[in-house]
């Protein structure tokens, strides 16, 4: 085994390097992510990759666990009740941003990612209410979560007075999250289920779903393993 199938395999990823794959682009691979481990450890004081431009709010509550990864130019507020939180391997991608406290007169709570999950990039993860996601979660670029609404009951009054409701969004583990999907306060999607590109998401969801549509609705149902 080679010593970039041993990281692959540390970081929880299974598959073998394709020896088609140039050797230069193998091994310029490798020293970036070399960089990103080594200003990391050597910002974070942790076994983290951590990309180029990225910035941190409230750095004190941000956990991140070995071989986790934040990409190049993201946003991350850790300011929340909960903190940021990443599992082992887990990933947010490029130009990711983390919002958790969006007013002084209102905490977040935060966010917390699984073990090998993975964010792709350009993601806005709105953290106000909660946002949790499981172990073993694939998701597309730029996904969208949204635990904090408007309230817009009082007509006579201007909806930016009016106020906010949060609710926590729950996804559970091994979730496949196509691109572009919203998903608003409190939706909750079971393990196993997979959700469909573009789609917004709202309500509760069970298991082994594969939900779609805006709003999204369940489309049929995957057969659990015998």
């Amino acid at each position: 085994m080679t010593l970039i199938e041993r990281v692959i395999r540390s970081a929880g990823r299974s598959y073998e390097v394709d020896p088609d794959i140039p050797w230069t682009f193998r091994y310029g691979e490798m020293a970036r992510r070399g960089i990103e481990l080594g200003r990391g450890v050597l910002t974070l004081r942790a076994t983290v990759f951590r990309g180029r431009g990225v910035r941190l709010r409230c750095k004190r509550n941000l956990t991140a666990a070995p071989l986790s990864a934040i990409g190049a130019e993201s946003i991350v507020d850790a300011s929340g009740t909960r903190g940021v939180r990443l599992g082992r391997g887990a990933k947010l991608g490029r130009r990711c941003i983390v919002t958790t406290t969006s007013q002084l007169g209102k905490r977040g709570v935060g966010l917390v990612i699984g073990d090998f999950s993975g964010i792709g990039d350009g993601a806005h993860i709105g953290c106000s209410g909660g946002v949790t996601i499981g172990r073993d979660v694939i998701a597309g670029p730029y996904v969208t979560f949204h635990s904090q609404e408007h309230i817009t009951d009082d007509t006579t009054v201007a909806i930016r007075h009016q106020g906010t409701r949060e609710a926590e969004i729950v996804i559970s583990d091994d979730v496949w999250i196509g691109a572009r999907v919203t998903f608003l306060a409190g939706a909750r999607v079971g393990a196993g289920s997979v959700v469909a590109a573009g789609s917004v998401v709202r309500g509760e969801f069970p298991p082994l779903s594969v939900i779609g549509g805006v709003p999204a609705r369940v489309l049929k149902r995957r057969a659990p393993a015998l």
